[in-house]
């Protein structure tokens, strides 16, 4: 972000304090939650850096604490260096006996690779940071724990007085609305569609594995296949082991499961002994005939999950959201891909799509794995029933038609399926907690509204939405 647009909020936020909840982060964000208010946002992207105030408190369900210790510390202000693209939020920490002391969150916004610095303001040592590197990583300077901190050198030099012009598209004459904005609609997609495109790399790359497997597989069958041959080779052993002398490397025999009796060439181990030569061909029979029904199952065990997994390659090409956590390594990729399919779904638009679990473990699936911070959540109060999800893939505000029409078939399928005006409570999903060791289906929720729905199947609402 420009220097001059960082220094203009920096003055809207002139005299901002606040007291510390406690600071998340999830991928390029940070969040530092306040205390009866919205969050400040620091965007770290390596293509824009620029911090915001949130207009909502709920910060993304898969964020997690960082540096608890500055639970509760106070914001006593925010200010910008006067060379460069460096924020330092002050903070005004007291200890168990009451003393006082000054910190600096110091936030150095330059590409590529933005940094937050947690720094003590008068002996400016680093206490830590989000990126620590040593001199062996970057000649220039460190920036390790315990050590001073220095603000890099760069050859930077604020435009002065340059005017600060939002591009009329934004419709806002507030930076940090513009800030938000930005955030939500421009980085936020491109970090999407990054995310996407890392997904697809890993599936291809899980495919490659996947063919390597198959081909040893294949390898397993084609010696499975030599069964009979094996069988032969040993029968021709036995009448013959008195003619088999010691360093041989040929028996050249009988084939007495030839119906023609042809003669059959065998090679053989020559620092083995008759008998052990015998043994050798009998056991590879054994583990032929054995093994080949055992390897057909697992060839196409694999085939299908190679199958599957492109499948959901193109699912993914054509900009569907697929959101499977490729870092959980609880379960295969094919398992997670059965699961999705199995679901009942309807696809609104590229920006919208419905997910109804119809079991509990559909529920737990589509609530737990398939949901993400800004999808919206339904269920039928009071009754037991479905789960059902509103993918918000553009992160949209949803429209009355689809909230309507998801209270709908959250009531049908539901045990009030034939009533009327039943109660349906729907948040998102960011909102949705499921308590360690609870049953499969149960969840909590909380900030909620109630729609009363006259319950509809999923035909009917195909019908209602011209789809």
């Amino acid at each position: 972000m420009k220097y001059n647009f960082l220094a203009a909020w920096v003055s809207e936020f002139q005299g901002f304090i606040g007291n510390l909840d406690k600071i998340s982060i999830f991928e390029n964000t940070m969040y530092l939650c306040l205390i009866k208010s919205s969050p400040l946002v620091i965007v770290l992207s390596p293509q824009d850096s620029f911090i915001y105030k949130q207009q909502e408190p709920a910060i993304p369900k898969a964020a997690h604490e960082i540096w608890t210790q500055l639970r509760g510390v106070a914001i006593t202000g925010i200010s910008i260096r006067d060379n460069d693209r460096i924020i330092s939020i002050h903070l005004m920490q007291k200890d168990i006996y009451g003393e006082r002391k000054e910190l600096d969150l110091v936030c150095e916004l330059m590409p590529p690779k933005p940094n937050v610095i947690l720094v003590k303001h008068e002996s400016r040592l680093v206490l830590d940071a989000l990126l620590k590197y040593s001199l062996a990583d970057n000649p220039m300077r460190m920036v390790l724990v315990n050590q001073a901190y220095y603000p890099p050198q760069t050859s930077f030099e604020p435009e002065q007085n340059q005017s600060i012009e939002i591009p009329e598209h934004y419709q806002t004459s507030s930076l940090n609305e513009y800030f938000r904005q930005r955030h939500q609609q421009i980085l936020l997609p491109k970090d999407a569609k990054s995310n996407t495109e890392s997904k697809i790399r890993l599936l291809q790359k899980e495919i490659k594995r996947l063919n390597k497997k198959l081909r040893l597989q294949e390898q397993d069958m084609e010696n499975a296949l030599k069964m009979d041959y094996y069988q032969a080779c040993a029968e021709a052993i036995k009448p013959n082991m008195h003619q088999i002398e010691p360093g041989q490397t040929e028996l050249v025999a009988t084939n007495y499961l030839d119906p023609a009796m042809a003669e059959i060439r065998i090679p053989l181990l020559a620092d083995k002994s008759p008998h052990q030569n015998l043994q050798f061909y009998l056991k590879k029979y054994h583990k032929a005939k054995n093994g080949k029904s055992i390897i057909e199952i697992n060839i196409n065990r694999t085939r299908g999950e190679i199958e599957a997994i492109q499948k959901l390659v193109l699912r993914l090409e054509h900009r569907e959201d697929l959101d499977l956590d490729m870092r959980d390594k609880s379960g295969n990729i094919s398992h997670k891909i059965n699961q999705l399919d199995r679901i009942l779904q309807l696809k609104i638009s590229d920006g919208w799509h419905i997910y109804i679990g119809r079991k509990a473990k559909e529920n737990d699936f589509i609530s737990t794995k398939v949901g993400k911070a800004q999808d919206w959540w339904f269920h039928s109060r009071i009754y037991r029933g479905a789960h059902v999800l509103l993918k918000n893939h553009r992160k949209q505000e949803p429209p009355a038609e689809l909230v309507r029409a998801c209270c709908a078939l959250a009531a049908w399928y539901s045990q009030a399926k034939f009533s009327i005006n039943v109660p349906v409570d729907y948040t998102q999903i960011r909102y949705v907690r499921k308590p360690k060791g609870s049953a499969a289906g149960f969840v909590t929720y909380s900030n909620y509204k109630t729609f009363f729905a006259n319950p509809k199947d999923i035909r009917a609402v195909r019908e209602e939405l011209g789809l």
